[in-house]
């Protein structure tokens, strides 16, 4: 049995939904093999909670998990890989976004489950973090080749065309005007390989094979770019194909409202297996009864509550009407509508009453963010550094995200001038949105980012701190906490927070363990915290042979430090993966102790080629020519760096870096560029 999920993909962007502005052949031959429905829909708009709609049967409100951060999935929820894996199927998976890491619960049931995306640099945002789908396809087709004929379970997850749209060649060409699709032609070549991979080892016409999409994108059809906030169409309607062994029904096309949560149940009847407990899901193979036609389908969204401070949503779908509950209720007649322009709430007509009767009545705790387990709450506010009241459930007057959604065009704004240097200005932007909507946790969180690349970590602090009030425990703050703690020399409280992160199900924190270890001085807890982290067998994550490397280095052990930072360059190149920060730089302090200049010159010239916001990368370059008398060089190198990253950190750091090497003319010339590009600088 195959599941494929393409992240963020709209049913109406492909043709076998009738958009003709893309090509997807291999996605087209597939929906000739396939039953295909056109009216599926998602439970949730994002990663997490539709995943574990999809992987458990279950709605969000049943299975717990409301929202990409904060949530664990209980081990108690039967998962579809803990289900097959108990008839003897092999379950594999290979995902490639942040968000299905295993310490969401999301792995459950998986023997084998690859989720070896790792962060290019510091700062990136959850959604960014992700690896290439063919990076992807390969691992989850290398371990489908290890079953020999077992049954199996193989889940494929590939985040195009998510956000930033960056398609390759040649689609980044051929789609310049549209790169979302051009995203879309590019999971449709990798869906190919893996399909012909199945076809060559004659597993493809025997399998069951599921296609389909967690949720759509915006693309501004209702003021969102991208997805979270809305559950219109373009959020929730997803593609979703179901091939048969040996193609039966093949070509059928359904137009009842089915839901990722009838996949579950499909599976298990297509396999001739009784459920493992009642679900609220059907088998999409059963002969359709007069009322599957007028069924309900529920979906929904906490992230406007949890992330911006505004109303949650939530929604029926049946094969002619859209209902949206909200402080403001709406309906779409979407079989006459497509794009949902027209509401037809104020008339109140009778759909518009028994959905919300029916939408009324179920009942639908808000879980909230953070660690739920009142036990682990208690250890977490014992840390001293989380609050213990979670966001409050019982608000009712929160806005409309409609009538806000225009709010984000200041967040835009400021991230928009972040990206053009002007770091100032985009700081005075951010946090004015914040002390105007003060629950705005996406804001907090971009503002605090800034900060820190402007060099200002106590600000920064403050800004994560308001983001953990907001979302009390939360893996990914914590984290974000302890970094700049260590930035800023506090290395016990970030022991704490990393700890804090470990509690709250984080992940990556035997890294973080180590490098505060490091700091410390306390090589042998460094080395075994890395060690362990290396232990997770993800074979395409670099950071833990960085930072084994750095050991070495502080041990004095060269050698093994050059051996180390090669490995990790090995696994870039075999993965084509990008360049990941550091790892240059570190290779070229290496090799500037073992005296071979030459090299490390090359070293921290491919490191701020590929990161140009790396001062210490620069830093180190200055230095190397300082070292060895090319002082022309070395000024160079510095206006080099506040040409790349005008910044006020880059001022500082040339005046800084002129002051170390005794260059004096120098340092009062960057002092003087400092005050007139930023005038109250001191």
């Amino acid at each position: 049995m195959v599941l494929i999920s393409v992240d963020t993909l709209r049913a109406d962007h492909l043709p076998a939904y009738g958009y003709r502005a893309v090509e997807t052949p291999n996605l087209e031959s597939l929906r000739k093999d396939s039953m295909v429905f056109e009216n599926a829909v998602a439970q949730a708009p994002l990663t997490l909670p539709s995943h574990a709609s999809l992987l458990t049967g279950l709605l969000p409100y049943q299975h717990g998990v409301r929202d990409n951060q904060g949530y664990r999935l209980d081990k108690s929820h039967t998962t579809l890989a803990a289900f097959l894996g108990a008839k003897g199927y092999a379950t594999g998976a290979a995902v490639s976004a942040f968000a299905l890491s295993h310490v969401t619960g999301i792995a459950e049931g998986f023997a084998y489950y690859e989720d070896g995306v790792e962060s290019r640099r510091a700062g990136e945002s959850l959604g960014q973090v992700q690896r290439a789908g063919g990076q992807t396809e390969e691992l989850l087709a290398a371990w489908i080749d290890q079953q020999a004929g077992k049954p199996f379970l193989a889940f494929l997850h590939l985040y195009e065309p998510h956000s930033p749209y960056d398609p390759p060649e040649p689609f980044r060409s051929r789609y310049a005007a549209r790169p979302y699709d051009g995203e879309i032609a590019a999971a449709d070549a990798i869906l190919g390989k893996f399909l012909d991979r199945l076809k060559a080892k004659g597993l493809y016409d025997a399998s069951l094979i599921v296609f389909l999409s967690d949720h759509g994108e915006g693309l501004g059809d209702h003021g969102e770019d991208e997805h979270g906030i809305f559950i219109y169409r373009e959020a929730i309607r997803v593609p979703l194909f179901v091939k048969l062994p040996g193609s039966a029904r093949a070509g059928e096309r359904i137009g009842r409202p089915v839901g990722l949560v009838d996949v579950f149940p499909t599976v298990a009847g297509a396999l001739g297996e009784p459920l493992p407990n009642p679900l609220p899901g059907i088998s999409l193979l059963a002969p359709a009864r007069p009322e599957s036609a007028h069924r309900r389908v529920y979906s929904e969204t906490l992230y406007p509550r949890f992330h911006l401070g505004w109303s949650d949503l939530a929604s029926l779908t049946d094969d002619r009407y859209q209902y949206i509950q909200s402080p403001s209720s709406e309906l779409y007649d979407w079989r006459q509508d497509a794009g949902e322009k027209q509401d037809l709430a104020p008339g109140l007509p009778p759909a518009f009453r028994s959905m919300r009767v029916e939408l009324q009545a179920l009942s639908r705790p808000v879980q909230n963010p953070g660690t739920a387990d009142a036990e682990t709450v208690r250890k977490l506010a014992s840390l001293g550094y989380i609050s213990t009241t979670s966001p409050r459930a019982e608000d009712r007057d929160l806005p409309n995200p409609r009538d806000r959604i225009r709010v984000l065009d200041r967040l835009k704004a400021g991230s928009r001038l972040a990206t053009e240097n002007r770091e100032d200005e985009a700081v005075a932007v951010l946090g004015q949105l914040a002390r105007e909507n003060p629950r705005m946790l996406e804001v907090w969180e971009t503002l605090a980012a800034i900060l820190r690349r402007a060099g200002r970590p106590k600000e920064a602090i403050e800004a994560l701190n308001q983001a953990d009030r907001s979302q009390p425990g939360t893996p990914q703050i914590l984290l974000g906490l302890a970094e700049l703690s260590i930035e800023g020399g506090d290395l016990p409280k970030a022991k704490s927070l990393v700890n804090a992160a470990a509690l709250a199900g984080g992940r990556d924190v035997h890294e973080e363990l180590g490098v505060i270890a490091l700091l410390e001085g306390d090589l042998a807890t460094a080395r075994r915290e890395i060690q362990q982290a290396l232990a997770s067998g993800n074979e395409t994550v670099r950071r833990p042979w960085l930072l084994l490397a750095r050991i070495d280095e502080k041990s004095g052990n060269l050698e093994a430090a050059l051996t180390d930072l090669q490995r990790a360059l090995d696994i870039q190149k075999t993965w084509n993966q990008l360049p990941m920060a550091d790892l240059q730089a570190t290779r070229g302090d290496v090799l500037a102790r073992m005296g071979r200049e030459q090299e490390a010159e090359e070293a921290f010239r491919l490191e701020v080629a590929s990161f140009p916001e790396n001062l210490n990368a620069w830093s180190r370059l200055a230095l190397l020519y300082a070292s060895a008398g090319r002082v022309p060089e070395f000024r160079k190198a510095l206006v080099e760096m506040t040409g790349a990253l005008p910044t006020r950190k880059s001022f500082e750091t040339a005046v800084r870096m002129s002051e170390v090497v005794g260059d004096g003319p120098g340092a009062s010339e960057w002092k003087r560029r400092l005050k007139e590009r930023f005038q109250n600088a001191g």
